[in-house]
């Protein structure tokens, strides 16, 4: 292939680190950048990404932003690994796990964010976990892995998950709470985990979230 692409992300973004992890799976080369102007606010950014989102991609010239449009986009430039099933109907189950993520439990994850550093908003933070519990709750039934969502092989539903399984403990545990995450929630973690490049993006975003909390605790 001969796309140029860079990848505009932020370290902390769990939505970033599943395109990243797909562009790593699939050895893309590619080159990443922070936001320009420094944030994804800036209006040097938004002149460049319009949505004023990360992540976002230049591939030849032309932006692309959202993630789920980003990895779709991969799969079908890139074939190998393949990480959609060929079924139809197999690859639309895989799609409405990943809007599950996308609409029901990254968002509440992303709740707790404000109240990290502020044990005031104790009650907040139980009320938003609760939240959260009653979406891995959801997810629990939803899911099947074996032992990937897709079967023997990661999938692009995995990569939607993979750093989300593990931010979510990390930014409760600041308020003393924790997820309630079933036995079989907890064993698919384990198992993207122990895939080499999943380990690697999962560590990454655990270290820049950490580095984050400790910004909002100090």
């Amino acid at each position: 292939m001969s796309e140029s692409i860079t990848l505009y992300a932020v370290p902390e973004s769990t939505y970033c680190a599943r395109v990243r992890l797909v562009l790593e799976l699939k050895s893309i080369e590619y080159t990443e950048e922070r936001p320009a102007g420094g944030s994804y606010k800036s209006e040097d950014y938004r002149r460049l990404v319009p949505a004023g989102s990360v992540p976002a991609i230049n591939i030849n010239g032309r932006i692309l932003h959202d993630s789920d449009a980003i990895v779709e986009l991969l799969e079908d430039l890139f074939g190998e690994p393949k990480l959609r099933p060929a079924d139809p109907l197999d690859r639309a189950i895989l799609k409405s796990i990943t809007r599950f993520h996308d609409t029901r439990l990254e968002p509440a994850l992303r709740t707790l964010f404000p109240l990290v550093g502020h044990s005031e908003k104790f009650e907040d933070a139980k009320a938003s976990i609760e939240m959260m519990n009653e979406h891995l709750d959801r997810l629990d039934v939803l899911v099947n892995p074996r032992p990937y969502l897709g079967g023997e092989t990661l999938s692009l539903a995995d990569c939607a998950y993979a750093t989300t399984l593990f931010m979510m403990e990390d930014i409760a545990n600041t308020m003393s709470l924790s997820p309630r995450v079933s036995q079989k929630i907890s064993g698919w973690r384990n198992t993207l985990y122990a895939t080499d490049v999943v380990r690697q993006i999962i560590d990454q975003n655990r270290a820049a979230i950490a580095a984050w909390i400790t910004t909002k605790l100090n």
